[in-house]
């Protein structure tokens, strides 16, 4: 267009020359042929600095690759696409400081976070200890996921880790014959720590995460990083196939890691537990407009191949576990637990033990049941109130264990524990969570014996994405 202007304005000129002349005008013509010329040089440079066809077709190349370069939201959510490819990543995390007031009792030497299982025993120097405070930050944990098409479908991956590494207490821990004192005196340097890496690919999931017998979806929020008594709580590597129907709901199936956890005639665990086939479990989730429902079963394997003998049991387990929204805003969610060797998937319930006299592995039957209720007053305001417990059954392994000592003491056999959460999570801006959480535990030993436990726990987070 601009050059169109320039010939129109030379047109002009040129008429005005024309008439000029015949005007017989030579200043005006000198003034006219002066603006020629310049109006000339700006075609020239019109056109020496006019883009060739090779020249455009570069921009245009150019302009592709950056496109192609720019960083664009994923597929997944929160996630962006790696420049020249269809892969999606998503980066999530969270920094954590939780601040734990023990009010009755101390038991930070087993767990910073709750741990009813080994509440100290009345009469003990930990039982008598009050008011023990302290802080810690090792529970902030980062992962990535990443997904990306392939010529089967979708395939998912994910990898995540925290700083909740052994000694929990961040004291010392043995290495050898020589005692290291950790990092909590001076800089607080905790080890990272596996939790999740598996990828997914269709009906398939394979690697580390939730034990298909531990029901997340269903499990009551609380503020302390341990959670009730009574419920699984376990990740572990496995191979998963889910079949997924409109009408029926997912059925799930897995092999898991096995680990034949079996107690000596002293009620250590010994070193002679040995493991053949892995642990199986099937599953069945559904859910429903007023909340959800699982159902889950296990087979287990406690095997002992040494200096005790060469012997082998299983063990089984069930479990049931579902919610219910009965408000809007209100969420109320129950799970029952319970078998026969059911061992680590219950919370400390050991699963098995040698019995010398039978020359027999015998297995512990325990029971666990926990409930939870969530009211949300806000979108930025909920409080939770949990209870949750779990019970040793008499049979052949309590009778084992009270004939060889160790239906007792701070690491014996536990008849019941019990614990109950009353606590509150706000969230004052977007990704901040301020939760403030009261944790009420008992226990109490096949041979009698009870220790309490009392605790405040208040929990600072900021969330990544």
């Amino acid at each position: 267009m601009q050059v169109k202007k320039i010939y129109w304005s030379i047109a002009a000129i040129g008429l005005s020359v024309a008439s000029g002349a015949q005007a017989a005008d030579a200043e005006r013509i000198a003034q006219l042929e002066k603006q020629l010329q310049i109006l000339q040089e700006q075609i020239n440079g019109l056109k020496s600095t006019s883009p060739t066809r090779s020249e455009v077709q570069e921009l245009r190349q150019e302009v592709a690759t950056q496109k192609k370069d720019s960083v664009v939201a994923g597929s997944l959510p929160g996630s962006f696409r790696l420049p020249g490819s269809d892969t999606s990543i998503r980066l999530y995390g969270a920094a954590e400081l939780n601040m734990v007031h023990e009010a009755k009792g101390d038991n930070g030497a087993n767990d910073y976070a709750t741990f009813a299982p080994f509440i100290p025993l009345n009469g003990s120097p930990d039982a008598a200890r009050k008011g023990q405070t302290y802080l810690h930050a090792r529970t902030s944990r980062l992962g990535i996921e990443a997904l990306t098409t392939t010529a089967y479908g979708p395939l998912k991956f994910k990898v995540e880790g925290d700083f909740n590494n052994d000694p929990r207490n961040g004291d010392a821990s043995n290495s050898g014959s020589v005692a290291t004192i950790m990092t909590q005196r001076n800089t607080n340097s905790y080890d990272f720590r596996l939790r999740h890496a598996y990828f997914e690919m269709g009906s398939w999931l394979v690697g580390q995460t939730w034990s298909t017998f531990m029901d997340g979806a269903n499990a009551p929020e609380t503020v302390d990083f341990n959670g009730p008594v009574g419920n699984t709580f376990i990740r572990q590597a496995q191979i998963r196939y889910t079949h997924s129907t409109k009408n029926y709901g997912d059925f799930i199936v897995a092999v898991e890691n096995a680990d034949s956890y079996v107690l000596d005639s002293q009620g250590m665990v010994t070193a002679d537990g040995f493991a053949k086939v892995p642990d199986l479990i099937v599953r069945w989730d559904k859910n429903f407009s007023w909340g959800g429902v699982s159902l889950r079963a296990l087979s287990d394997e406690f095997r002992i191949n040494g200096a005790l003998g060469n012997q082998s049991r299983r063990g089984s387990g069930f479990a049931a576990s579902g919610s219910f929204r009965p408000t809007g805003s209100d969420t109320l969610s129950w799970m029952l637990t319970g078998g026969t060797g059911i061992g680590r998937y219950l919370n400390v319930i050991h699963g098995a033990a040698y019995n010398p006299g039978a020359d027999r592995i015998e297995m512990e039957r325990a029971a666990g049941v926990v409930l939870g209720y969530q009211h949300r007053f806000s979108d930025s305001l909920r409080a939770n109130l949990v209870y949750g417990a779990q019970r040793t059954y008499d049979n052949a392994y309590t009778e084992t264990a009270m004939a060889n000592g160790f239906g007792g003491g701070r690491y014996g056999v536990n008849r019941s524990v019990s614990q109950i959460h009353v606590g509150a999570i706000w969230n004052p801006v977007k990704l901040v969570d301020v939760g403030l959480e009261y944790i009420y535990g008992q226990r109490e030993t096949l041979i009698g014996e009870k220790g309490e436990s009392s605790r405040l726990n208040l929990m600072l987070r900021y969330n990544l994405n």
